[in-house]
């Protein structure tokens, strides 16, 4: 097997309930170990890692192969701008400068901790990666880090069975000059005895590992390399867990949002728009594809759309006006971490919407748009976007 490092929470975050209908089935409700109020919930953000990973969002262009299984059926998907993830099995790897029984045991790992000490594999949880591209081209067909701005210790979530953890980049799998072992740089699947333990995961190098279920969520970037030595990685890991949830959260697109804002937000600075006109609350709208209703402290009905767009649509029915003509509708949105857009489809007829990016939770914003309605309360407005995270909405008024 392939050396390795990483690191882990010492007490690893248990998963909070999030939206049932996108919920995996290994993310169990545990509210006394959620994160502060304001902060993304690893339910949460594990929803939207599971929304994300779309045929539209895959990286490789041919399967890789699950560790455990030997099944070529584990693909790469950007669920954010730099951020990378997969599912897959987690075969222990042991090697490493801690002493281990498993006869596979070798002393080194592909990367080293800062000191330059190959990093234990019963200290700092690590995840296991290609060594090179299996099949010599480029750009690689299978997902090759290299391709992708990492490097050694680079900082990423796991998830298992309701927990999450810090882990760093710490050993590869055997490159194509390599004669070590039956594996290949095509595999993923894999990860060190401190990454299970961490995760309940059995960490034998010899009998432990699962087939299947674990997720690895991978940031680039040289501001996610994890630095520190082999007694204070795991630290050092565990203290980036809340920050990556909140990056990743906010980021992702279509992500569910904190159920409140944080406390040192300031208060909203635009509130949405009162008397004049109707107002129709997003929560009322009709839902499918996976668009759900959260919290919103500063929505006008407490409330609004997340998981909007990538498939999931909210529409407005029984929109009312005395006359036929060109009306302005108000929507009050929030697009927290990026702006993006909506297609706004009203009585059939498609616009598409570019919405601002919008400072956080706390401010609620608004864009008028321009829509054309037949008289009665025969109309319909349809929010949606079929490739990509829409924003939250709160409500529109027309």
């Amino acid at each position: 097997m392939a050396a390795a490092a990483a690191l882990a929470l010492a007490t690893p975050l248990a998963i909070a309930n999030a939206d049932a209908a996108t919920t995996p089935s290994t993310v169990q409700a545990n509210a006394a170990a959620a994160p502060a109020a304001g902060s993304y919930t690893p339910a949460q953000v594990l929803a939207g890692i599971h929304q994300n990973s779309t045929a539209a969002n895959q990286v490789n262009t041919k399967p890789h192969i699950n560790t455990m299984t030997r099944a070529q059926n584990v693909n790469v998907y950007q669920v954010a701008k730099g951020v990378y993830a997969y599912t897959s099995s987690m075969a222990i790897d042991t090697d490493g400068s801690d002493p281990d029984p498993d006869p596979d045991h070798q002393g080194d790992t592909t990367w080293s901790d800062s000191s330059g000490k190959a990093l234990g594999a019963h200290h700092v949880p690590f995840y296991v990666l290609g060594d090179d591209c299996w099949d010599r081209t480029s750009p690689c067909p299978h997902f090759f880090y290299k391709e992708h701005g990492m490097s050694g210790r680079q900082f990423a979530l796991m998830f298992y069975n309701g927990k999450v953890i810090g882990s760093i980049f710490g050993d590869t799998q055997t490159a194509n000059n390599q004669q070590t072992s039956d594996n290949d740089s095509r595999e993923l699947g894999e990860a060190s005895v401190k990454a299970a333990q961490l995760l309940g995961i059995p960490s034998s190098g010899t009998t432990g590992g699962v087939d299947n279920g674990v997720t690895v969520v991978m940031f680039s970037g040289s501001s996610w390399v994890v630095n520190g030595t082999n007694a204070n990685l795991n630290d050092n890991a565990q203290a980036l867990v809340q920050k990556a949830l909140d990056s990743l959260g906010a980021s992702m697109a279509g992500g569910t949002p904190p159920s409140s804002p944080p406390p040192t937000s300031p208060p909203p600075t635009t509130t949405p728009p009162t008397g004049g006109n109707t107002s129709y609350e997003a929560e009322a709208a009709t839902l499918a594809g996976g668009t759900t209703v959260t919290s919103c402290a500063h929505c006008s009905g407490g409330k609004k759309l997340s998981y909007l767009g990538n498939g999931g649509t909210a529409t407005f029915t029984g929109i009312s006006e005395p006359a036929a003509g060109s009306y302005t509708m108000t929507v009050s949105f929030l697009s927290v971490g990026q702006a993006r857009t909506a297609t706004v489809t009203v009585n059939g007829v498609d616009q598409t919407v570019s919405f601002p990016e919008t400072p956080d939770y706390n401010t609620v914003v608004t864009k008028t748009v321009t829509v054309q309605l037949k008289a009665g309360s025969g109309n319909t407005i349809e929010f949606s976007n079929p490739s990509a995270g829409a924003p939250n909405l709160d409500r529109i008024v027309v």
